[in-house]
Order: C-alpha cells, then structure tokens, then sequence
C-alpha cells in the first residue's frame, strides 16, 4: 500500500475510514514515509494503541520506545519510556523492560527517580495478580522472582516472599520453596 498522505489531519482522515488490520498495515507503511516529527509520533502512538488492544503487548512497547526517541520534552519521554516499561511487562519480555527501566531512570531526577521505581514495582505487582487471577501461577512466580530484585522495604519483601512461597508450594517446587523459607 503507497501511502500519499504526510500530514497529520490527511493520515487520521484516511485511518478513520479503513478497518482496525487495514489500519495497522497502513500505519505502518506511513512510518516508512518521510514525515515530520509530530506527525511520526501521531502514528507511532496510534500503532502503539492498535497492538495493545490486539494484545500485541512487545509490538506495542516498540512503537512506545519509538515515540520516545522523538519526544521534546523529559517528562513527555519519561511518561512514554513508563508507557513502553508497562507494555514489556504485559508481553512477558522482562529484559526488555529491565533496560526500558534502566533508561529512563538515567533521565529522571532524585524525587522523579522514587516515583519511577514506585510505579515500576507497582506495574510487576499489577501484571503478577493479573496472571493469578487468570491462574497462570507460573508467569506470576516469574514476576514475583523479579519484584526480589527490585530493592523492596521489608512489608514489601514479606508480602512477595509470602506469595512466591504459595506459588513454590502449588507448584511443587519444594526446594525453591524451602530455600526461600531459609533466607
């Protein structure tokens, strides 16, 4: 498909009148045009939201990441980098957040920094009861092995020891299960 529209107002026109795999397709073929900054950011976020709500979740986080690169402003880039690190996480690819994290805690500021890692446990926390409540226990004990590593205060390192320690159990993974009772 020859995309010939470059404007913003021309692409959103066009978008409105296809269906939702139509619209991906021809979202995609607009990136390889040469547009300007906002309008590549428009399509950016638009595809971001189309692969999330086909739970396409790591297409998603790229197009977000994407985006980031183009963003003026540190608290527009540090909102997207959340954004993409949110996306990673609901698509399983936790390396891929680690180093979205990692990124866009270099750009924030002390108090900015809290707040980042306050809203990236909260993220893992949010996908780890999603998979419980979905009875997915495996992906949510991944989850719960990576919240150890994120620098917990005590409540939080019990709670996730508590629920790591059901999920050993419910498994069958004794010796996890007692290596992390003796810890």
């Amino acid at each position: 498909m020859q995309v010939k529209e470059n404007g913003k107002q021309e692409i959103e026109e066009k978008f409105l009148e296809m269906s939702e795999y139509l619209r991906m397709n021809y979202l995609e073929n607009c990136l390889k045009s040469g547009l300007d900054f906002e309008t590549r950011k428009f399509v950016l976020v638009k595809l971001c939201g189309l692969y999330e709500s086909k739970k396409m979740f790591v297409d998603a986080g790229k197009m977000m990441l994407s985006a980031t690169e183009i963003n003026t402003t540190y608290q527009g880039k540090i909102n997207d980098f959340m954004k993409a690190n949110e996306l990673f996480i609901k698509g399983a690819d936790y390396k891929t957040a680690e180093n979205t994290s990692a990124r866009v805690l270099a750009l924030g500021n002390n108090e900015q920094k809290k707040e980042i890692k306050k809203i990236v446990k909260e993220q893992y926390k949010t996908q780890a009861r999603y998979y419980l409540s979905c009875d997915k226990r495996k992906k949510a004990m991944e989850i719960y092995e990576i919240l150890l590593t994120l620098g917990l205060d005590e409540s939080e390192k019990k709670e996730v020891k508590d629920r790591l320690g059901e999920l050993y159990r419910s498994l069958g993974m004794g010796r996890e299960f007692d290596r992390l009772k003796n810890k």
